[in-house]
């Protein structure tokens, strides 16, 4: 039985790495495009890149649990003045 949260896409490797990789890259992606706070959902395995992400983007990030299991909400501070 699902608890209600499945993929966006389903791949045709399912292996783990390849599913987070592919979630770490929309995180990044969209940080890279937009200087303005963000929120994401996020699997808990993904939980130490995204600490890598908000150094290297130099963000602020707040983590939030949920009510299901290996699932977090990150939210990344705006994009710091240069």
């Amino acid at each position: 039985m699902s608890d209600g949260w499945e993929p966006i896409l389903k791949f045709v490797d399912e292996s783990a790495s390849f599913v987070h990789g592919f979630e770490a890259g929309r995180v990044y992606q969209a940080l890279h495009d937009d200087a303005e706070e963000q929120t994401f959902t996020i699997h808990g395995a993904n939980a130490e890149l995204m600490l890598r992400i908000a150094e290297s983007t130099e963000r602020e990030i707040r983590w939030e649990e949920t009510d299901t299991a290996d699932w977090c909400v990150v939210t990344f501070g705006p994009a710091y003045e240069t």
